[in-house]
């Protein structure tokens, strides 16, 4: 009985993975996006993190937020785009510009659980501020862009696009050990 090999489905490179394989970042980004809409009861199926052969096409709300990673300094730049319906629907008291600062807090908000899951890997970042951005000005950045990671995820009123540049390659994540990091919503006493 011979053993079926199945051809690889996609051709590899250092910033792509093939459909159902996931990197460590991948995972992070993706729990991360999955966990943070949880807490405020939407459900967000993540997709696996596809090629980039063009700029994503961005639903109309989108933040972004610069971090660098310590002590090297680079610099990278986290995006969440996402339809002005699934903020309505997640806060219908938000409107007009207040969609727009609630974009940039949910932005803030990933960056900080993906900040956090990268600590026990020796990943230190400093997260810049937040800010909104027009979708077709972030398309057209993105465009420009050779180290992008884009991903995906679907909610009941649509979907969902977060794009990451400057994070290191799972290649470069070394384990050192949990992190004494309170989790999200705990209070600190000082």
């Amino acid at each position: 009985m011979r053993k079926y090999q199945a051809p690889p489905a996609y051709p590899q490179s250092p910033h792509s993975t093939a459909a159902g394989a996931r990197g460590a970042i991948d995972s992070f980004v993706q729990g991360s996006l999955v966990d943070l809409f949880a807490a405020y009861n939407v459900a967000v199926a993540p997709r696996p993190r596809t090629l980039r052969i063009s700029s994503p096409t961005l639903p109309d709300m989108s933040a972004a937020i610069g971090f660098s990673r310590q002590p090297s300094g680079q610099q990278g730049r986290l995006s969440l785009s996402l339809p002005s319906s699934l903020l309505a629907l997640m806060s219908p008291s938000t409107v007009g510009s207040l969609q727009s600062d609630w974009t940039r807090e949910l932005a803030n908000q990933l960056m900080g659980r993906i900040k956090n899951r990268l600590l026990p890997f020796n990943v230190r970042l400093r997260l810049g501020v937040s800010s909104g951005i027009e979708s077709a000005k972030l398309a057209q950045r993105l465009e420009a862009s050779q180290d992008l990671r884009v991903y995906t995820g679907r909610a009941l009123r649509g979907e969902l696009v977060v794009t990451l540049e400057g994070l290191p390659d799972d290649t470069e994540l070394s384990y050192v050990g949990q992190t004494n990091t309170p989790s999200e919503g705990a209070t600190l006493l000082f």
